[in-house]
């Protein structure tokens, strides 16, 4: 593959872009310039190859490159680029009836689809209050489920700060995170009572019949893949359906077989009211997101019209690569492999834990992990700064990526390991390899 070099186009990017997650002044920052992609790995200006650990942001599920899905988007293009969301086109119906009838929970009934993952929980925001005639929307903290004012107002980490005043009547409960929590609990099961007990309390104070929708990510995503203790998920649908209450998961990382599965909430055998999702669904060769939503909430719209939308939902080139993904991930076998692969990956970041001091946890499910560094593996004493004085991770991911050539997310104290699905057990011994050497380097002497 021809690499285009092409210095001056990069200086004109850091000259006149925006850039998203932008993590200094614009002035100081200095972006990382891709050039091409194949597989799991990526490839800069000068032809340095580097492996995606985190495959961009958890949603280039099948790698990149893949052919099929390309052919794909190219025939599309040519025999229908675009098309208003309020017309109806042949591949929308064949996406849709896979979703509902192949992929999705048994009670599902219909999908809109958005341009991402935003889009996605914002509309399932509009669906749960006009279905409900409630107002008030709860969601957890230690969580992220988008950029957009109101996805926002869903998110429950710090950084949605700068976007305060939130909208009214979005409410935050206590995070089910065992890791570095103040109490200890003897069984996952105690500390499932626990967090129910607490979160019951809240929607009884903030009265039952104002919260229209509880909204959950079904594995804590870019906070750190927090799993929650052992029927917890179960525990929300049932207290949710005692008070009239809509569970919204949000899947837009943990779905697609990123946790084993379609949907990370199907390997607790929970059927929420909605799900939201993205990324993974084609592996974001091209923008799409949805919101599928039960046969109960669908009848509602057989009977209400739905006015909103954005230009761009249900665009031709998104769902045309949707279809070709999930054909590869069949073709792939794709979710066999993730379920073979993920004791391996387990395996791997627990001898990682019990080598490095700086390591103070490590979780997973699927192909979807995290790395949690801590000056103890008791208390949550989070390491914060290098041995210049510099923010931690800010300078990690660099030094992985520079250093040692993996290309990674985290935030906080935690960096992800959530590798393409295609991924081989050569190539996640390969990543373990190198994360083991940067640890020992960057790390483990700051503790």
């Amino acid at each position: 593959m021809t690499q285009t070099n092409s210095i001056n186009d990069y200086e004109s990017a850091r000259k006149y872009n925006l850039f998203s997650f932008a993590n200094a002044p614009h002035k100081d920052y200095k972006p990382f310039h891709i050039d091409h992609a194949n597989g799991i790995y990526v490839y800069d200006e000068k032809g340095k190859e580097y492996i995606d650990v985190s495959s961009q942001l958890v949603n280039v599920n099948i790698g990149f490159n893949n052919k099929n899905i390309i052919a794909a988007i190219q025939k599309q293009a040519e025999r229908l680029a675009y098309i208003a969301p309020r017309h109806a086109f042949d591949e929308a119906g064949e996406l849709s009836k896979l979703l509902i009838e192949e992929i999705a929970p048994k009670n599902m009934g219909k999908v809109l689809f958005t341009l991402g993952g935003s889009e996605a929980n914002e509309f399932a925001i509009r669906f749960a209050k006009a279905f409900t005639g409630r107002d008030k929307i709860l969601s957890k903290y230690e969580s992220y489920h988008g950029s957009s004012y109101g996805a926002s107002s869903l998110t429950g980490e710090s950084d949605r700060a700068s976007l305060f005043p939130t909208i009214p009547g979005f409410i935050k409960f206590p995070a089910p995170h065992l890791y570095g929590y103040d109490i200890k609990f003897k069984t996952e099961e105690e500390a499932t009572k626990h967090f129910l007990a607490r979160t019951e309390y809240q929607i009884q104070q903030e009265g039952p019949d104002t919260i229209a929708a509880l909204f959950i990510e079904s594995v804590t995503g870019s906070n750190g893949v927090y799993l929650y203790p052992k029927g917890y998920l179960k525990g929300l649908r049932e207290i949710t359906k005692k008070y009239g209450i809509l569970l919204v998961c949000d899947e837009v990382m943990s779905g697609f077989l990123r946790s084993g599965d379609w949907f990370a909430c199907q390997r607790e055998d929970v059927e929420p009211d909605i799900i939201t999702f993205a990324k993974g669904v084609n592996s974001a060769y091209a923008p799409l997101g949805g919101v599928l939503v039960s046969k109960e909430i669908g009848e509602y719209y057989a009977q209400n019209s739905f006015t909103a939308g954005l230009t761009y939902n249900t665009h031709p080139l998104g769902v045309a690569a949707a279809l070709a993904c999930i054909k590869e991930y069949k073709r792939l076998n794709v979710k066999e492999h993730v379920l073979e692969l993920e004791p391996y990956l387990k395996q791997k970041l627990a001898e990682l834990k019990a080598k490095h001091k700086s390591v103070g946890d490590v979780r997973s499910i699927g192909l979807f992990g995290a790395i949690e560094f801590s000056y103890s593996k008791d208390h949550k004493d989070v390491i914060r700064k290098n041995k210049n004085g510099e923010a931690f991770l800010g300078n990690l991911i660099p030094d992985l990526r520079n250093k040692y050539g993996l290309l990674t997310m985290g935030g906080g104290s935690t960096i992800l390991v959530a590798p393409p699905l295609i991924i081989t057990k050569e190539q996640i011994d390969e990543i373990f390899v190198r994360l083991d050497k940067a640890i020992s380097e960057f790390a483990d002497d700051l503790v």
